[in-house]
């Protein structure tokens, strides 16, 4: 598929993704959370991490808050992302830390609160990423803006994918800039992809 076509193809699967993901009982969806923090806390790269970068939660996205404070109650160093769209770079804040709420219901750091340096990313145990799909090769479908793309590029950090097993599919279209997950993890099943390389 051309590169157009792969657009256009995430572009469709954003829309339908997103209408299935209104579409989920509150009750059922707040059951998967509980199960898939469950299961990144069992990962060996969560369990040994001492540093962790954290997506947090908006809208229909998987409930990542009550993994948060789960892991700040265990003493674990907490960062979150803030998404520059100066510099086009997602930037790593200590937490907790003040957030501010975007017009789209994001929470994030606001520009000015104090952050580590680029230098010091790599120093990170691992981040846990949200997203709209996943797909069993661990390849992540977002909202389009390419921030954790170009954050991970060239990272030597696992990353961990959380997601509700409605955004687990087979194959998702992906592009030579996309950066596949180290595992991938539902209230279902913990997907480990053997072939992409992060390189």
């Amino acid at each position: 598929m051309s590169p157009a076509g792969e657009r256009a193809a995430k572009a469709e699967l954003r829309e339908a993704m997103s209408r299935r993901l209104a579409g989920l009982d509150p009750a059922e969806a707040a059951r998967s959370a509980e199960r898939a923090a469950a299961r990144v806390l069992e990962l060996p790269e969560v369990s040994a991490a001492r540093r962790l970068l954290a997506c947090l939660s908006f809208g229909t996205e998987i409930d990542t808050w009550p993994l948060v404070e789960r892991l700040l109650a265990e003493g674990r160093e907490l960062f979150v992302p803030r998404a520059e769209p100066r510099d086009g770079q997602l930037h790593v804040h200590p937490y907790p830390c003040e957030l501010r709420t975007l017009d789209f219901g994001l929470r994030q750091p606001p520009r000015g609160t104090p952050e580590i340096p680029r230098d010091e990313v790599a120093t990170l145990d691992a981040v846990l990423v949200l997203g709209l799909a996943f797909d069993r090769r661990g390849y992540r479908l977002g909202h389009g803006s390419g921030y954790f793309d170009r954050f991970l590029a060239g990272l030597p950090v696992a990353s961990i994918g959380i997601a509700h097993p409605v955004q687990l599919v087979e194959r998702l279209p992906a592009e030579p800039h996309d950066v596949p997950m180290t595992a991938v993890v539902t209230a279902d099943e913990v997907v480990r992809p053997t072939h992409p390389s992060r390189s």
